[in-house]
């Protein structure tokens, strides 16, 4: 409730001509599209133009300077930058908002040189999504480690016959590389100077291989041992915590829109 709320009183506080605005929007559009494209269905609801206000109250709400996105989501985060430094400059209300740390303090922070946007393994010209109908460019957090080694050594690549990373002429091979480089926990540019110009695709293709059907494993084992209730319990404890903050935040942005007497 309150993030709808919130989202109310910032979208009449945005415009459509606003450059980031329209660009996020007009990419969604074309998501979207390519979807119903896809599975031939004319149904795009209104409230995607809305949806990237909707992200940013998601995030103003609870007061984050840090938010982990990916690559992709890097826009969306200096969207939400700009309407919280709007919203905190026009109505001059204290701090109506607090505002996310930039995009490269983010990466800084989480110890990423960039945003993260893993690619779909046999189009890696596009990222990979749970919403891929074939499933075979996809690691499901619920595949068999075998079944997503296997889905690891049928990766598209290239004809070039030599490791680089190009993510421009050699797509595949730089989306394993980074692929191995996260579940190894080492820097990119590690990964890359193990294997530059190796030219043996299978041998490279079966180390990332071997670490995705480990770190499955130790996930899944994991996983078994959760205990359901306690994160239940978990759930609704930080539900009650949070509540507290996002309403104490929409108080502030109801007084500051005049939405509700200033105390």
């Amino acid at each position: 409730m309150e993030n709808a709320i919130s989202s109310y009183a910032i979208e009449n506080n945005v415009s459509f001509d606003d450059r980031q605005t329209k660009e996020i929007t007009t990419r969604l559009y074309d998501d979207i599209k390519n979807k119903i494209e896809l599975k031939k269905e004319l149904n795009v609801s209104v409230g995607l133009f809305n949806y990237p206000v909707l992200m940013a109250a998601d995030i103003l709400l609870y007061n984050a300077k840090y938010i982990p996105v990916g690559e992709d989501q890097t826009q969306h985060l200096e969207f939400t930058r700009d309407i919280a430094e709007r919203i905190n400059n026009k109505f001059k209300f204290d701090e109506v908002f607090t505002i996310p740390d930039a995009v490269s303090k983010q990466h800084e922070f989480f110890g990423k040189d960039q945003g993260l946007r893993i690619k779909d393994l046999i189009d890696p010209t596009k990222k990979m999504s749970k919403s891929d109908e074939s499933g075979r460019g996809v690691i499901f957090l619920g595949d068999t480690p075998a079944a997503a080694a296997k889905k690891i050594m049928s990766a598209t690549t290239d004809d070039k016959a030599e490791i680089h990373f190009d993510k421009v002429n050699q797509p595949g091979i730089s989306n394993l590389l980074e692929i191995l480089s996260l579940l190894r926990g080492q820097p990119l540019a590690e990964t890359i100077a193990e294997f530059e110009g190796q030219t043996r695709y299978g041998n490279f293709k079966q180390v990332v291989a071997s670490e995705v059907e480990q770190f499955l494993t130790n996930f899944q084992q994991k996983l078994a041992t959760v205990d359901d209730a306690a994160i239940i319990a978990k759930l609704e404890q930080s539900e009650r915590d949070l509540s507290q903050t996002a309403n104490a935040t929409l108080l502030r942005a109801q007084q500051a829109v005049g939405l509700r007497p200033r105390s």
